[in-house]
């Protein structure tokens, strides 16, 4: 990229719904222990959707916070990308331009980027390619949302990696030729052997629901969830390659970013169990302070590497210059690191 040219996060919102979940609490719904929950899952408690709590109102509530917090005017901003689930309010919907609807920013331009849970990082990449290639793109709304906690089924005990799954919602606002908060490199891995392994089977073009499905209760109970196509098959490949496809999404943002590990002064993870969280912090050789892990929230989807972030700020892990990398993956399988360098550098 040109010589000079920045773009920074001016700010960030998050929303989450208010009623939780403890781990006794749901251990009577899904049959699991509570001290495994806690101790092996890192589950301590976990964030529980309300009637209004679907990802694009959940996106919109962050956007309209960090437009009052940042005083930002709606019709300043150039264009709005929605990297959040596609599991949303309705079918064949583009959340974007219900956000841009509802904020009154007039003059953007509004679309829907899909990744899983990889969608974050992904986004700040996209979107800094976009202002780089076209000046006129000075403000940017970056929105989400994620509800995939209502696909999970807990009557499914090979579903239990997803049990930690809450809602929740995030926005961030980029500026071009701001230096503060800004977003180095990203790196990026896809691996497809994972492709069809967690898929929402019925309710496509492909297995629509059926009237036959749909005379059956439990038929149709689980129609309407997240299935499992291979599990024991994934289960042993994710087990071979997910530590490396981690890692190798951070290393390809280091080199982006021409720094290395050494350098990582935080890193925020999407919430998996707690084992493989600090084995991706002990393979790339980062100290296992440097991070927040999310066992009082669960895995809130897009939000988690916004979240652990903040809880960084907040707690005094994370100071002005300190380079953070964001991390999140998602069903696929995606993997994507983006680094931020915090603050005013």
């Amino acid at each position: 990229m040109k010589k000079g040219f920045h773009v920074g996060i001016l700010n960030y919102s998050i929303y989450l719904p208010e009623k939780t979940i403890t781990a006794e609490e749901l251990s009577e719904l899904v049959g699991i222990k509570p001290e495994i929950l806690r101790d092996k899952m890192g589950i301590n408690r976990k964030h529980v959707g309300g009637p209004e709590d679907h990802p694009g109102i959940m996106a919109t509530k962050a956007a309209k916070d960090l437009l009052k917090k940042t005083k930002v005017d709606p019709k300043e901003i150039d264009m709005i990308l929605y990297a959040g689930e596609t599991y949303s309010e309705y079918v064949c919907w583009t959340v974007a331009i219900k956000i841009q609807n509802e904020i009154g920013a007039d003059r953007a331009y509004a679309w829907d980027l899909s990744f899983r849970c990889a969608g974050t990082p992904l986004a700040l990449k996209v979107a800094k390619d976009m202002m780089y290639a076209d000046e006129s793109l000075k403000t940017v709304l970056v929105a989400g949302g994620n509800a995939n906690a209502y696909l999970i089924d807990y009557k499914d005990p090979l579903q239990s990696f997803m049990f930690d799954m809450s809602p929740g919602g995030f926005a961030l606002i980029l500026k071009s030729d701001y230096s503060e908060n800004e977003i180095l490199g990203t790196g990026i891995i896809t691996d497809h052997v994972f492709c069809d392994d967690v898929i929402g089977k019925y309710g496509g073009t492909l297995n629509p629901i059926t009237e036959e499905i749909a005379k059956d209760p439990e038929e149709l109970r689980k129609a309407k969830l997240i299935s499992l196509s291979d599990p024991e098959g994934m289960k042993l490949r994710l087990a071979e390659r997910s530590l490396p496809d981690f890692t190798g999404a951070v290393a390809l943002a280091l080199k982006a970013s021409n720094l290395t590990a050494a350098d990582i002064d935080f890193i925020g993870i999407t919430h998996i169990n707690p084992k493989a969280h600090y084995a991706i912090m002990a393979e790339l050789g980062i100290d296992k302070e440097k991070t927040v892990y999310l066992s009082d929230d669960g895995h809130c989807g897009h939000v988690d590497q916004l979240l652990a972030l903040d809880y960084g700020i907040k707690q005094g892990k994370v100071k002005d210059g300190d380079i953070c990398a964001l991390l999140g993956a998602g069903t696929g399988y995606a993997f994507a690191c983006s680094i931020i360098r915090r603050g005013k550098g």
